[in-house]
């Protein structure tokens, strides 16, 4: 039998709710929590982890050309003709590498890469910069100068000095493990920046956040502070970076973004 959960969203994770295959416990045919989230109930981990792979196999499926080309379009996201854009992007680059510190030989990853333009920008700016996205769309039809620095890779394989997950997080259903294994491989330090909740599980700040069909996680500023939190690790938030996200910023929406600095200590 199928059994569906209550939803729209886990009132625990903030994930979205899903459906589970071949579970026939009370807690799936009537609950009201989360059907994958770690605190719930449910004594049957075999479906759990099933609908848990399929959720992610078919998030990665989700990032094609519509998604990127015709996302507002198509109701599946905020992208629309999904360009580089010099300007906007080396702008906002500098104000990275400012924010951050970077030195002239750090490496540095860009975690969800996309189509390259972050790491394009960050090379034009003479940092070492790599990217890694689980698109193959995105990667295959990558700009054409950072070909050969950008991968499709849906885990994260080699350290780096710096790692950037900007509008990523979000995203990722195995959320716990991707930081930890973001906190292994970063050398010196971690930029993430993220959507945010008013509440857990409520949703976003900024409504237009909503309309990306592959947003799992809405969450505050310090539950996403709190997956970085680790011995050896020092963790700074905030709401605001200038020069980041400055083309939809105005002071009424400064809680609707989180950025997290995370450097080892």
């Amino acid at each position: 039998m199928t059994a569906k959960a209550v939803g729209p969203y886990c009132t625990n994770c903030g994930r979205l709710m899903g459906e589970v295959d071949g579970c026939a416990c009370e807690y799936h045919n009537g609950g009201n929590n989360c059907t994958w989230c770690g605190y719930n109930p449910c004594k049957c981990p075999s479906p759990f982890e099933a609908h848990k792979r399929s959720h992610m196999q078919s998030t990665i499926a989700a990032y094609n050309e519509d998604y990127y080309m015709r996302g507002k379009e198509k109701g599946l996201s905020l992208y629309e003709n999904y360009r580089w854009l010099p300007e906007l992007t080396v702008q906002m680059c500098q104000a990275i590498a400012d924010h951050l510190k970077f030195k002239e030989d750090d490496t540095i990853l860009d975690f969800g890469c996309a189509r390259g333009y972050v790491v394009k920008a960050l090379r034009i700016l003479g940092y070492d910069a790599y990217g890694q996205d689980s698109s193959e769309w995105a990667i295959d039809n990558c700009d054409p100068d950072v070909k050969e620095y950008v991968k499709c890779y849906k885990e994260l394989r080699f350290p780096f000095d710096w790692i950037i997950a900007k509008d990523v997080l979000e995203h990722v259903v195995e959320l716990e493990d991707t930081i930890t294994k973001m906190l292994k491989y970063a050398r010196t330090g971690i930029l993430a920046v993220v959507p945010l909740s008013p509440e857990d599980g409520a949703p976003y700040v900024l409504a237009d956040y909503e309309k990306d069909v592959t947003h799992v996680h809405r969450l505050t500023l310090a539950s996403w502070g709190r997956m970085f939190l680790q011995r050896g690790w020092d963790v700074k938030l905030s709401y605001r970076v200038p020069g980041i996200k400055d083309n939809h910023y105005c002071s009424a929406w400064e809680p609707g973004d989180g950025f997290i600095v995370a450097t080892r200590c």
